[in-house]
């Protein structure tokens, strides 16, 4: 998945998030560990692919250093893409928790976000190390990086400022402006009263993913989200029900 696809799945969760935030009773605790359990099992893999990839730069050759990577930076760029998957789940579990006045699935969602901090960190410093080995390799992940931040900053702001989720935030100034406009403005594809339903997202990817057996890494994490979702948040055709096309 490239940040596009991830962005328009992260805003499809986020247009429909208010059938969580609003009745967070119907987050059943079984698919909820289920996304805690594969997001633990994707981040220790990162973890230990950019060990790997850190010895390789320390003690290996330049050629080696290069084919290190070639090897590894689909790792690098999935990482950055999925902050924004975990940044904006985060937030939609923790405004549920804020609307219930509870503690319940904020915990969760918390822990998986500290995790993808600690991994993101590594994954930054490579980036940092391997300016010496392929500038102009690094100067592109490093757009992508300020691009990812942005996105997050935006799908989060709405719902964070909401719901007082004041701690997920890469610019606070920013999100603060966006977050200001109506829903109705930043996701038109609502078809909220008196505007005329358009889209530019891809709402059959929801369904392809939740039908899909063969799945990258990035789309299983979202599959994990979407299994948190009851089943009456889905039309007959697996679309996220209200958005039919």
């Amino acid at each position: 998945m490239n940040l596009s696809h991830t962005v328009d799945a992260a805003a499809q969760l986020v247009a429909h998030a208010d059938c969580l935030v609003q009745h967070s009773q119907l987050i059943k605790d079984a698919p909820l560990h289920a996304y805690w359990s594969y997001s633990r099992e994707l981040t220790n893999t990162w973890m230990q692919n950019l060990a790997i990839c850190q010895r390789v730069l320390e003690d290996s050759n330049p050629i080696r250093r290069r084919h290190c990577w070639l090897e590894y930076e689909p790792d690098l760029r999935d990482i950055l893409r999925a902050d924004v998957l975990h940044r904006v789940w985060y937030t939609i579990l923790r405004s549920a928790d804020q609307a219930a006045g509870k503690r319940h699935v904020e915990p969760i969602a918390r822990s998986v976000l500290a995790s993808q901090m600690q991994v993101r960190i590594r994954c930054l410093k490579l980036v940092l190390a391997g300016h010496s080995i392929d500038a102009a390799r690094m100067r592109s992940l490093n757009q992508l990086r300020k691009n990812a931040e942005m996105w997050s900053d935006f799908l989060c702001a709405h719902l964070a400022l909401t719901h007082e989720v004041d701690d997920i935030f890469y610019n606070n100034r920013r999100a603060r402006e966006w977050g200001q406009q109506r829903l109705s403005v930043v996701f038109p594809e609502l078809r909220l009263p008196e505007r005329l339903p358009t889209s530019d997202l891809n709402w059959q990817m929801v369904s392809g993913i939740r039908k899909n057996d063969s799945l990258n890494a990035l789309q299983q994490l979202i599959r994990k989200m979407l299994d948190c979702f009851p089943d009456t948040a889905f039309d007959k055709n697996g679309l996220l029900r209200g958005e039919e096309k």
